[in-house]
C-alpha cells in the first residue's frame, strides 16, 4: 500500500511543525529527507535518495535503498529498490525543505 501525504497536515498555519508522536515524527523526518533530495537535485530524472527504507518505522526490517523523482511542480512519487513500500509527497513546494535554487530573471 502506497503512504500518500500531504506535507502540510504536519505544518501549522505559519508552516512549523505541528507537536508530534514518536512514529509520526520519524515519518515526518523521512519525507523530509526524500524531499530535500529531490528539491536539490530536482533536473534529475530519478534520484537515490540518501536514506534506507526501515528508517520510516522501528519494526521494518528491509534494508532496500529509497528512489525518489518529481512527477510534476507540487508532487514527488517515492519508491523502495527491494520491497513494495511506495508513496508520494504533495505540497512540498516552497516549504522549508524545499532546497531548489530560485534564480530571478
Amino acid at each position: 500500500m502506497a503512504l500518500k501525504v500531504d506535507l502540510r497536515h504536519f505544518l501549522d498555519e505559519e508552516g512549523n511543525v505541528l507537536a508530534l508522536t514518536a512514529q509520526a515524527k520519524k515519518v515526518f523526518e523521512f519525507l523530509t529527507k526524500i524531499v530535500m533530495s529531490v528539491s536539490e537535485n530536482i533536473e534529475k530524472p530519478l534520484i537515490d535518495v540518501d536514506l534506507k527504507c526501515n528508517t520510516r518505522a522501528d519494526d521494518l526490517t528491509c534494508d532496500g535503498d529509497i528512489k525518489a523523482k518529481c512527477i510534476s511542480i507540487s508532487m514527488i512519487e517515492w519508491h523502495c529498490d527491494s520491497c513494495e513500500a511506495s508513496g508520494t509527497v504533495s505540497n512540498w513546494h516552497g516549504s522549508t525543505w524545499d532546497k531548489q535554487v530560485r534564480i530571478i530573471h
